[in-house]
């Protein structure tokens, strides 16, 4: 059954991202990155017990300052131990699980008293060219559109799903950035490299004619070309950073 919590086919996204992790293009995940070793200086804190969670949670994990961060992959219940880490990383993969709340308390357990946490998450517009396109070519071909991008959750949610998870002194806040590439098509292939394309359970199951693909890349060239530069075209990714404290002892009671 599909219900509002349950929109993503987690099967699919998991399989898709085991199957590119030899072949991860960290692109995108660096932009997050470069901005948590940015807030690491800020805090100037030490964290002897450091945490990432995330199906390419090694690679952030070898990319940030952090001594001997221990990594876990994204499940439905993580395997955290309550009360044990000083800081928890979600690295880039709350955007598509079909309860972020469960996943954020889990995380809220897995903290020690006056822990931290800080997520990023793709969000707002990301994709926002993409998705116009698509729905472009799906009216003129089909008649209809159908669900080809995934829903993105705005700034304010990520915050209301912070304090419903018990966080503290919750902070969110958007990094926002404007991609060019020379064809949309090499943003599809980044899409991919990251397991980001299409996991929706109620996505389309139509084949894309060559018809269809021509439509698509005609509006996004002809809608979504750069200012500062000819034969480029914009892609808007939005990364919501999460950041929330952990002031209470934790119980599962």
């Amino acid at each position: 059954m599909i219900n509002q919590q349950n929109i993503f086919d987690e099967n699919l996204i998991n399989i898709r991202k085991k199957r590119i992790i030899n072949k991860f293009s960290p692109f995108l995940h660096s932009l997050a990155i470069n901005d948590l070793k940015d807030r690491l200086v800020e805090i100037e804190d030490e964290f002897f017990e450091t945490l990432v969670v995330g199906p390419f949670a090694k690679h952030w994990a070898h990319n940030i300052s952090q001594k001997k961060a221990n990594t876990i992959d994204d499940k439905k219940f993580l395997k955290i131990i309550p009360s044990s880490q000083d800081f928890i990383i979600s690295a880039l993969h709350l955007h598509s699980v079909n309860d972020p709340i469960s996943k954020l308390v889990q995380m809220r357990f897995g903290l020690k008293k006056n822990g931290i946490f800080i997520g990023y998450a793709f969000g707002e517009k990301s994709l926002y060219e993409l998705r116009k396109s698509l729905e472009y070519a799906e009216l003129k071909n089909f008649g209809g559109i159908s669900p080809r991008v995934h829903p993105m959750i705005d700034t304010p949610t990520y915050g209301s799903l912070l304090n419903r998870s018990g966080f503290k002194f919750c902070v969110t806040d958007k990094l926002h950035f404007e991609i060019e590439y020379k064809d949309p098509w090499d943003l599809i292939i980044d899409l991919k490299s990251i397991g980001e394309t299409n996991c929706l359970l109620k996505r389309s199951k139509k084949p894309l004619t060559k018809i269809f693909l021509n439509d698509f890349l005609n509006f996004y060239k002809q809608n979504f070309s750069s200012n500062k530069k000819h034969n480029r075209f914009i892609a808007t990714f939005d990364i919501i950073c999460l950041t929330g404290w952990n002031t209470k002892p934790k119980s599962f009671l």
